[in-house]
């Protein structure tokens, strides 16, 4: 597991040492359908929402302009978390985001999370071990909302050199079932910065109240 961690990490340090965001594919100038989905909850501002694997995405701060004071990015490129506090336009954003460096498995929250993004990370996980452990992970953290956006069956096999596991919205609802129920899935496509298409499905799955 050690050796298999520190490969992933330097993959994506090289990754963001070498490439600019128009070079790699998952670049979104507006975060879509994220951003809408998150501000469509009419959530307290002083709600948590983490943003797995967040690297440079423009979310956390866009999320910090609609009225959120707590949002903390993580991401297992150092150079990725650097990046983004530099791209950082106001000094609320400065204040209110807070960044980790940190593998997705070994994430632990400090505190109750209301909302769960994670836009893909997750199909990374080809190890059944390894996705059934983030799957466990967020059952116990029991995140009021997880919204989740993985490569679709009609989407790529890879993404930055590495395998990914496709998923349709029954299978992504089932994997987190009975703790939580489909609130809304869409399947999207991404157009990365050089033009290509990627088919995407989106799931917002809500917390089961007992």
């Amino acid at each position: 597991m050690e050796t298999q961690m520190f490969n992933a990490r330097a993959h994506w340090e090289q990754v963001y040492e070498t490439k600019t965001p128009q070079n790699v594919s998952w670049t979104q100038e507006d975060p879509q359908p994220s951003l809408d989905w998150i501000l469509g909850l009419d959530l307290p501002s002083e709600s948590f929402i983490v943003d797995s694997g967040g690297g440079r995405s423009v979310l956390a701060e866009k999320l910090v302009n609609a009225g959120f004071s707590y949002v903390e990015v993580f991401d297992i490129s150092m150079r990725s978390l650097a990046q983004a506090k530099m791209d950082l336009k106001t000094d609320a954003a400065r204040e209110a985001i807070s960044y980790r460096v940190c593998n997705v498995l070994d994430y632990k929250p400090e505190k109750e999370v209301t909302v769960w993004h994670d836009r893909a990370v997750f199909h990374f996980l080809v190890d059944d071990l390894e996705r059934s452990q983030y799957v466990e992970n967020l059952k116990k953290w029991a995140p009021e909302h997880i919204i989740l956006g993985t490569f679709s069956p009609d989407g790529p096999l890879k993404c930055s050199g590495l395998p990914i596991r496709q998923y349709d919205a029954a299978t992504l609802v089932s994997l987190f079932a009975p703790e939580y129920q489909l609130v809304k899935a869409e399947a999207l496509t991404h157009v990365t910065p050089t033009g290509g298409e990627q088919a995407f499905t989106f799931v917002h799955l809500g917390r089961r109240v007992a």
